[in-house]
């Protein structure tokens, strides 16, 4: 018997709007997560909830647990979230709003997030954090100015469109600085990373463990390859790039 193929087609049709993803290791945060999430408008209807366990351990990062997702994942937009985030306010409405405002005004996006940085124009030592936040550090922070494009964005909550997947790299590992990562293998892949108006709670503490420099280290070494000389912007604070090539070790 001739084998029949399967012609795929260049759209995304699914009836779920969105695939929500979670690393979680706290059960009790994430109930918080899902709760939130159903009280501001995402429903078995429009939307999936898949979670990374690492509940009994670390079986995922923040660099791997993202591709683990993706071959899972139904929804026209996956969102990528802290296991302690919870809606406040904003809800599905608002999300599907400001993801098709942003299409119209930039079709080469590839990264969306509540959270990121860039640089001031008229001067570029300057970092200029762009979001809408309630977090340790004050609650309603932000809202003017959104969307902005972003040279990196804070790993609370990212949205992709499923269709048009970016990866973290596979020679990186931990918990920090993935989503500079996801920003700049973005800019590889010929796309744009945005902060977007879609103001939520972010319950994390902001605290920087033992693994944060060697991490911010890791980055600089497989980055100044590409950008020698580069500053980089984010919500952790500024990261040089240093040399070339050939002094990377």
């Amino acid at each position: 018997m001739t084998p029949q193929p399967t012609y795929v087609q260049n759209r995304d049709e699914s009836d779920l709007m969105f695939s929500v993803c979670s690393l979680v290791r706290d059960q009790d945060q994430y109930d918080r997560l899902l709760a939130s999430f159903g009280r501001f408008g995402f429903t078995p209807e429009n939307s999936e909830f898949l979670a990374a366990d690492n509940r009994a351990g670390n079986q995922f990062d923040g660099f791997s647990w993202h591709k683990h997702m993706w071959s899972k994942c139904k929804g026209r937009y996956v969102i990528f979230c802290h296991q302690d985030v919870e809606l406040i306010g904003a809800g599905y409405d608002d999300l599907v709003a400001r993801l098709e405002e942003l299409e119209t005004a930039d079709p080469k996006w590839l990264v969306a997030g509540n959270a990121g940085c860039t640089w001031r124009p008229i001067n570029h030592s300057r970092t200029a954090v762009v979001l809408h936040i309630s977090d340790v550090f004050g609650d309603d922070r932000g809202g003017s100015g959104l969307p902005a494009r972003v040279e990196t964005l804070d790993e609370n909550f990212l949205v992709m469109r499923r269709l048009r997947p970016v990866l973290n790299s596979y020679d990186m590992a931990g918990f920090h600085y993935y989503g500079a990562d996801l920003c700049f293998q973005a800019e590889f892949l010929g796309g744009r990373a945005y902060a977007i108006d879609f103001h939520l709670r972010h319950h994390g503490k902001a605290i920087r463990d033992e693994a944060f420099d060697r991490i911010r280290q890791m980055f600089v070494q497989k980055y100044r390859r590409w950008f020698p000389g580069r500053i980089v912007h984010c919500t952790t604070g500024r990261v040089a790039l240093g040399g070339g090539w050939f002094d990377a070790r």
